[in-house]
């Protein structure tokens, strides 16, 4: 069984700003991106991966990884810190977790009890990542999702809206009764249809509730025609509008970050 000691971290970097492309590159210490607006694209152990607000993407020593550029605007804290031990790579939005990096967030953005680059905002910071791993590390591991649906997930991610299966088909490099037939394969014959719109709709839902983005900007985010087109999807599936689920949860006690 670890110890309280077993996490204890030595924070290196860290800032709050935009992505660039970077190569292919591995570090000896720990890497953790917090994902604030936008989306956080990156490849790592052969697959890619997508951030979207309100997830992080923890980066263990020595995994090989590259971010790449788009078109849309990314906001993102970026954390590099030493670690007695770390957790396997993974994304999650775990809201413990969550919790521990808000509480980083404000002091990166001078919003709390300390000045961001004091000794005592470090001691803050490292006190933190460690909880953070420590509660990483007892949380039950979550089943390995295949290939087929990592890459439908983050196709589906990068067209939004847009996305039709015979686009998807050609993603996959396959015909479409092909697809349909590896879809069901892998998910028991479920309706390709109702699977996209699950995967959008849980977008738009962290988008409204973790971003700070207007609704005209997540309908484009998400690839819809209009503003309209977006409301009118979201109340069909969730009985409220965008702006009406984004305030209930505002009210709520749910603060947008």
């Amino acid at each position: 069984m670890r110890s309280q000691n077993d996490f204890t971290t030595e924070l290196l970097y860290f800032s709050h700003g935009y992505a660039s492309s970077t190569g292919m590159h591995s570090h000896s210490y720990c890497q953790l991106e917090y994902c604030i607006d936008g989306k956080l694209i990156a490849s790592s152990l052969g697959r890619e991966i997508v951030l979207l607000p309100g997830e992080f993407w923890l980066i263990p020593p020595e995994i090989e990884h590259k971010f790449h550029k788009t078109d849309s605007p990314q906001d993102f804290i970026s954390i590099k810190f030493r670690a007695t031990d770390c957790p396997e790579p993974q994304v999650s939005r775990d809201p413990v977790c969550l919790f521990h990096l808000d509480t980083i967030r404000d002091l990166i953005d001078g919003k709390g009890r300390f000045k961001t680059y004091s000794q005592e905002s470090r001691i803050v910071i490292e006190d933190a990542l460690s909880c953070l791993l420590r509660h990483l590390a007892k949380m039950p591991e979550h089943p390995r999702t295949s290939d087929f649906e990592a890459n439908l997930l983050n196709a589906v991610l990068q067209s939004g809206a847009a996305i039709s299966i015979d686009e998807l088909a050609d993603f996959f490099k396959l015909t479409k009764a092909q697809f349909k037939y590896r879809f069901g394969k892998e998910f028991g014959n479920g309706n390709i249809k109702r699977h996209i719109d699950g995967v959008l709709l849980k977008m738009a839902e962290r988008q409204l509730l973790y971003s700070d983005l207007s609704l005209s900007q997540i309908a484009r985010e998400l690839r819809f025609s209009s503003l309209y087109a977006f409301s009118r999807y979201f109340k069909h599936h969730r009985g409220k509008s965008p702006s009406e689920f984004r305030m209930e949860h505002l009210t709520g006690g749910h603060p947008l970050r």
